[in-house]
């Protein structure tokens, strides 16, 4: 399900992906504002519940019922408990952390990724781009501080999840070219609901405004991952890719304003090396043939 490749797509693409970077930093601004007054796993169970009924409520009568099935059942169960393992991590960190710190190492992925081909589809990695992956990762390290006293072992967990991240993508990528996004939609949201069902406690009192914030994070929720999975039928991962860095800029102005959480030196100096050689191994990408992922 692939558009053809053209420079109107391409734009289509961009601002598809651009769209769905500032519906995600929306989205964790939200989690981390209901996390200070609601336990880890309602909240969870209900950012996906809350993007299942929103999804199904706009998806089918737009395009039919149908439009929800996958083709591709086993990949996309793979998919649906990666987003949820992801997601676990990715809210229980920034409970600890700033935004700016966990969307810094979530951007290591396209460094992880670049790793991912080598060893898994033999695609060859020249000097310099084994280079600019080494460089990316001394970022991550410089955003870690693991020799820091002050620093919080969930960054550790971020790092897992930029790996987690990274396999999230490539089968995105792949899933696009044979998928609706309708189902990539939706089944990654329906997947995570009953992964966490079990876990949550129905006794739990929630504040009418609190429930106002869960349907709002259900909303950009639903609406990043169907642009995210949109955005891949319309141009391929060399295009898209440096587009994606630009969520960086805002969890750092979002988490600022909301939180009062100015980023540390470090996380500023790491992000722009992670982000510098991310960007290298994309224009390297770009001026070689093109990959299957």
């Amino acid at each position: 399900m692939h558009k053809e490749d053209s420079f109107k797509n391409r734009q289509i693409g961009i601002l598809l992906v651009s769209f769905s970077a500032i519906s995600f930093t929306i989205l964790d601004c939200s989690v981390k504002w209901l996390l200070q007054t609601i336990p880890f796993f309602e909240v969870i169970w209900l950012r996906f519940t809350c993007q299942t009924l929103i999804s199904a409520a706009i998806l089918i009568p737009r395009n039919g019922w149908r439009s929800l099935l996958p083709i591709n059942w086993r990949l996309q169960i793979l998919r649906s408990c990666m987003l949820g393992t992801m997601t676990a991590c990715n809210f229980w960190s920034i409970q600890f952390l700033q935004l700016s710190e966990t969307s810094a190492i979530l951007f290591s992925a396209p460094l992880i990724v670049a790793l991912y081909s080598y060893w898994f589809l033999k695609h060859p990695i020249r000097i310099g781009q084994w280079v600019a992956i080494v460089i990316g990762f001394i970022g991550v390290l410089i955003v870690v501080r693991p020799t820091s006293n002050a620093v919080h072992p969930a960054i550790f967990l971020m790092v897992i999840n930029a790996f987690l991240f990274a396999g999230f993508n490539i089968l995105t990528r792949k899933l696009a070219h044979t998928e609706t996004p309708s189902s990539l939609q939706w089944i990654s949201a329906l997947g995570p609901s009953l992964m966490f069902f079990p876990f949550v406690n129905f006794q739990v009192t929630i504040p009418v405004f609190a429930w106002i914030i869960i349907l709002f994070a259900g909303v950009w929720a639903a609406v990043g991952h169907y642009a995210m999975a949109r955005a891949y039928q319309y141009a391929d991962a060399v295009t898209l890719t440096p587009f994606g860095y630009q969520q960086i800029i805002y969890m750092s102005l979002f988490g600022w304003i909301l939180f009062g959480d100015v980023p540390a030196l470090a996380v500023f100096i790491g992000a722009f090396i992670i982000i510098g050689s991310g960007l290298y191994l994309w224009l390297t990408q770009k001026n070689s043939a093109p990959t299957v992922v």
